[in-house]
C-alpha cells in the first residue's frame, strides 16, 4: 500500500476530514471523472475493486452513487488486483482496480504480468499528481504514467480539463483505452488520472452525462449488422476521404463503383490518393477553400469515412469539419483499426480491408439523393488554373501539364506537393510524396529508389532546399536514366514567409527560409547527369519541352532560376488565405458553436 493501512482507512472514511466538502448524493462536477465514468457504463465495466486512500475519493464517491457500479473494497493493492482476476476469470467480463497515487500503484505489478500472459482483461485506474510535480519532493508521487510499459496493451496519461480540447483529448484516450481491453485479443490497460486536489472537488452533477463512444468493428459481422450500418447511411451527404494510396486494383474500384451507386457519395482527394473515379473531387486543395455563401450548408457533411492516409489537404478539411460540422459522425476505415480522430467526431472504426467496407456496405436499394454530389462537383468545375507570370509555380504547372502519359510524378514535400496539385494531370499518371510525417528528408532519394525499379518516366519536382538536403541522393550507381528532375530554386524556403510579415523578409532568409546562393550545375554535371537551367519564361517552356522529351536519355536535371520576392507574392495568393474566414464562416461558425455547446449539455 502507499500508506500505512490504519491511516488510509482512516482518511477515507473519516467524514470529518471532508467537512468542508459537499458530500451530496450526487455525481462530482469534474469532467475528466465524468467522462471516465460514463465511458466506464457505456463499455459495461462495472465491477470496481477499491483500495483506500484519498486521491480518488471523488471518482469512487461518484461510483457509489450510481447503482450500476458494483463496488468491492481490498485493503492491500496487490490483493485487490489479484482478486480482480478471480472476478474476470468467474464473469468473463473486464474489472477495474482503482487507488490513489503513489505506491499503491506499482503494489498492481505482479497481477498486472499474470493478466498480460493469462489475457485477461484488467483495467487500472490508477489517481496521480500533477505531472508539473513530478521530481519536486511531492508527497506519494513518482513516474507512474508507464509503470507497466511491458505488460498492458494501452497506456493512456489523462489530463487535467480545462478546454474543450482536454476534453476531446480524455474522451479519446479513454475510448482508445477501454476498446483495447477486449479487441485484438484481451488483456490488461492502464488509464492513469491526474488529480490535481480531491479535497476541492463538488457534487452537484444531478445526471451523468452520455459522452461520445467510440466503436470498433471487425469484418466477421453478421449481415443484419450491416445493414444496420447500411440504414445509418440512408439519406446523408457522405464525403469520402482518400488519402494517398497505392493505384486502384480492379476488385476495389468494383467494390467502390457498387458503395458509389449506392450512396451517391462525394470522394475528397488529391493527386497522391491516385483515385481515379466519377465521383471523385481531385482537386480538394483548391475546392475546400472556394465554397461560397450560397452554397452553406450543401458543402457539410453528416458522415466522413476516410479510407488510407495522409492527405496534402489535411488542414483545410480538418478545419471545415471540426468547426462547422457539430453533428457529423467520422467512420473509419483500416486495416489496422487504429483510432485515428482527426476531426473530433470519430464515432465508428471499422477493422478491415477498404474494399470489404465498400463491398458490404453497397446497397443497392438505397439510391441516394444526388444533390451533395452535384453541389460540390459544380464548385471543384468551376475552378480555374493558376494564371501566373514566370515563377516556380508557373514552371510546376507547366512541367505538370506537359507529363507523357503513364510517366510517374514524385513530388517533395511542402511548396512543391501544393504547387502540383493546383494543375490537371493525365489520368494515366500516378503521384507520390513522402507525406508520413510531411518532412523533406529523403524526398530525393525515394524518387531515385523509385525510378531504379520502374521502366516508366519518373518525375521529381523538388525545392532546392529539399534537393541540397537529400543531394547525396544523386550519388548512387543505381541511377535510372528515367529519372528527371524539376528543380525549384529561388534561393531559400519561400513558403517559410507566409505566415509572417514581407518587412521580416531579410531576418528570415537569413536563418529561417535558409537563404543562399547555390547552384546545383556543378554537382550534377559531375555525376554525368544531363543538365539546363532557366531564368525567364521563354527559356522555360523550351527546357520543360526538353525535360518532358522521351525520346531524351537521362538522368536529366532542370534547375529553374526564380526570384523569392514574386514566388512568395504568388504563394500568398493561392495558399496565404487558407485560414481566411468568409463572413458566412464567421456566422456558421458561431451557430455550430452554439449547437455544440447545446448538443453537449444535453447528450
Amino acid at each position: 500500500m502507499a500508506t500505512c493501512p490504519c491511516r488510509s482507512i482512516r482518511e477515507h472514511h473519516n467524514i470529518k476530514k471532508y467537512r468542508h466538502l459537499k458530500i451530496e448524493s450526487m455525481y462530482s462536477d469534474d469532467r475528466l471523472i465524468l467522462q471516465l465514468l460514463s465511458l466506464l457504463k457505456q463499455f459495461n465495466v462495472r465491477k470496481i475493486v477499491v483500495s483506500p486512500g484519498s486521491r480518488h475519493f471523488s471518482i469512487i464517491h461518484s461510483m457509489e452513487k450510481d447503482s450500476f457500479f458494483q463496488l468491492y473494497s481490498v485493503v492491500d493493492e496487490r490483493s485487490a488486483a489479484f482478486f480482480a482476476l478471480g472476478l474476470i476469470q468467474k464473469s468473463n467480463e473486464p474489472v477495474a482496480v482503482a487507488c490513489t497515487s503513489g505506491t499503491s500503484t506499482i503494489n498492481y505489478g505482479s497481477a498486472v504480468v499474470e493478466a498480460f500472459y493469462q489475457h485477461l482483461p484488467l483495467l487500472l485506474l490508477t489517481a496521480d499528481r500533477l505531472p508539473e510535480l513530478l521530481n519536486q519532493m511531492e508527497e506519494q508521487m513518482f513516474k507512474q504514467d508507464d509503470v507497466f510499459r511491458n505488460f498492458v496493451k494501452f497506456e493512456g496519461q489523462l489530463k487535467e480539463v480545462k478546454s474543450g480540447f482536454d476534453e476531446w483529448y480524455c474522451n479519446r484516450v479513454i475510448n482508445e483505452g477501454l476498446l483495447s481491453l477486449t479487441s485484438r485479443g484481451p488483456g490488461p490497460v492502464h488509464l492513469n488520472i491526474p488529480i490535481e486536489s480531491h479535497q476541492g472537488d463538488t457534487f452537484s452533477t444531478a445526471v451523468l452525462p452520455k459522452v461520445r463512444k467510440i466503436t470498433r468493428t471487425r469484418a466477421d459481422l453478421e449481415d443484419f449488422q450491416w445493414s444496420q450500418y447500411a440504414e445509418r447511411l440512408k439519406g446523408k451527404r457522405i464525403l469520402v476521404i482518400w488519402g494517398q494510396a497505392a493505384p486502384m486494383s480492379e476488385q476495389l474500384r468494383k467494390s467502390l463503383d457498387d458503395f458509389c451507386e449506392s450512396y451517391n457519395c462525394a470522394i475528397l482527394c488529391d493527386k497522391t490518393s491516385n483515385c481515379r473515379h466519377g465521383h471523385a473531387i481531385d482537386n480538394a486543395f483548391v475546392t475546400l477553400r472556394n465554397f461560397s455563401i450560397d452554397e452553406g450548408a450543401k458543402r457539410l457533411p453528416d458522415v466522413v469515412i476516410t479510407v488510407f492516409a495522409n492527405y496534402i489537404f489535411n488542414n483545410n478539411i480538418k478545419k471545415y469539419i471540426r468547426r462547422f460540422s457539430p453533428k457529423c459522425e467520422h467512420w473509419s476505415v483500416a486495416p489496422s483499426g487504429d483510432i485515428i480522430d482527426p476531426f473530433h467526431k470519430l464515432t465508428d472504426v471499422f477493422e478491415m480491408d477498404e474494399g470489404f467496407f465498400f463491398r458490404k456496405m453497397a446497397e443497392p436499394s438505397h439510391q441516394g439523393s444526388t444533390e451533395y454530389l452535384t453541389s460540390l462537383k459544380a464548385i471543384s468545375q468551376r475552378i480555374m488554373e493558376p494564371e501566373v507570370p514566370f515563377s516556380e509555380l508557373y514552371a510546376v504547372g507547366q512541367l505538370v501539364k506537359s507529363l507523357p502519359k503513364g510517366a510517374s510524378l514524385h513530388i517533395a514535400n511542402s511548396a512543391s506537393a501544393r504547387m502540383a496539385n493546383l494543375f490537371v494531370t493525365d489520368e494515366s499518371i500516378n503521384a507520390y510524396c513522402n507525406r508520413g510525417v510531411n518532412g523533406i528528408d529523403g524526398c530525393m532519394s525515394a524518387a531515385v529508389g523509385f525510378a531504379a525499379a520502374a521502366d516508366e518516366p519518373v518525375y521529381l519536382v523538388i525545392g532546392d532546399l529539399t534537393f541540397f538536403y537529400d543531394m547525396n541522393a544523386l550519388w548512387n550507381r543505381h541511377l535510372s536514366k528515367n529519372l528527371r528532375i524539376l528543380l525549384l530554386n529561388n534561393e531559400g524556403g519561400a513558403i517559410m514567409h507566409l505566415p509572417l510579415k514581407e518587412s521580416l523578409a531579410d531576418v528570415l532568409s537569413k536563418h529561417i527560409s535558409a537563404g543562399h546562393q547555390t547552384s546545383a550545375k556543378g554537382w550534377v554535371e559531375s555525376l554525368g547527369m544531363k543538365y539546363n537551367a532557366v531564368r525567364n519564361q521563354e527559356e522555360c517552356d523550351s527546357a520543360v519541352e526538353w525535360l518532358a522529351d522521351t525520346s531524351q536519355e537521362g538522368p536529366m536535371v532542370l534547375e529553374v532560376f526564380t526570384k523569392k520576392e514574386v514566388d512568395i507574392k504568388i504563394l500568398k495568393k493561392y495558399f496565404g488565405s487558407l485560414n481566411r474566414e468568409t463572413k458566412f464562416d464567421k456566422a456558421k461558425l458561431k451557430v455550430s458553436q452554439k449547437i455544440g455547446k447545446y448538443v453537449n449539455k444535453n447528450q
